[in-house]
């Protein structure tokens, strides 16, 4: 038997968002997306389409937490919500949803968690409407392992290895830096990111600072093209090989800041504590006046 969900209305302003009743700009094709199940050995999530047939965002997002709670063809052992969760209430926000789970989901193993919001999370933010999904228990927000605030989840907030696999999955807190406005000087973002097990702490750090930042009070420092060949950590330095595509600065951030931003964040790791830049396996490289044919240390003063 299907679960129950609340709408849920959140007023914003004093206005009743109007984003629960507005039509789509898509009302006479209900659109094709792709919806997460649970893989038969309960290990990682699979993709499979699905054709909505609402036509308003809030009706959408309703039949989309439906059919996750469903599962493929009904089945529910398929379902990425745990069969021992009683009830699902959502709320939505300005470009977010709020899922809210009963009590029984403090019950559920850390690994099926993280399914479950993988899912939930993937599959609405397909959505124009909704960039971001949170979740809570009884009303009161998630916390990872850590005691951290596990706050708005993206698709970006999982890390994955091949296709839409999330196996051996872990959650981390990186201590990052990414760019001021003026692209200037660095800020600290502690982000908490869910990754898969396989990745390198340094090769995760790398990978997030090519990502950019999740929110908009801080900058990107690199070109998002970067494609990262390799990231080895050996005797405590660490040897960071990227495309050309890191040679070709955005906006205006400087060459200082693009180079310490991976320095910095890097050596917060405690096994590292300078950094070698390589392009394309070539240490002769310049970056406007910065040679990177020697590792750098960290710089405390980039930071503001």
């Amino acid at each position: 038997m299907s679960k129950k969900l609340t709408v849920l209305i959140m007023i914003v302003l004093s206005l009743l968002l109007c984003s629960c009743e507005r039509d789509s700009a898509a009302v006479d094709d209900p659109g094709k997306v792709t919806v997460y199940d649970l893989s038969l050995d309960m290990s990682h999530i699979e993709p499979s389409e699905y054709m909505m047939t609402s036509a308003s965002d809030g009706e959408r997002i309703k039949e989309l937490l439906q059919r996750i709670i469903d599962g493929p063809r009904g089945n529910r052992i398929r379902s990425a919500v745990p069969e021992e969760v009683s009830s699902v209430t959502y709320i939505i926000g300005p470009q977010t949803v709020m899922v809210n789970f009963s009590s029984s989901y403090d019950a559920v193993p850390q690994m099926r968690k993280i399914l479950c919001e993988a899912a939930i999370v993937r599959t609405l933010c397909q959505l124009d409407n909704v960039y971001a999904v949170s979740f809570s228990v009884d009303g009161v927000p998630l916390f990872d392992s850590q005691n951290v605030p596990i706050g708005l989840l993206t698709p970006d907030s999982f890390v994955e290895n091949e296709g839409s696999m999330i196996n051996m999955y872990e959650r981390a807190e990186l201590r990052l830096y990414f760019a001021s406005e003026d692209g200037q000087s660095l800020i600290e973002k502690v982000e908490t990111v869910t990754y898969n097990g396989n990745i390198s702490m340094d090769r995760l750090v790398v990978d997030n600072i090519i990502s950019g930042p999740k929110g908009t009070d801080v900058f990107a420092t690199l070109n998002p093209a970067t494609v990262v060949n390799s990231v080895t950590t050996q005797d405590g330095i660490c040897y960071v090989n990227l495309s050309e595509d890191f040679l070709n600065k955005i906006t205006n951030v400087t060459d200082e800041v693009m180079i310490y931003s991976i320095v910095n964040s890097l050596t917060e790791l405690g096994n590292i504590n300078k950094v070698q830049i390589l392009i394309d396996g070539e240490m002769d490289i310049r970056l406007g006046e910065y040679d990177l044919s020697t590792p750098y240390e960290r710089d405390l003063d980039m930071i503001r």
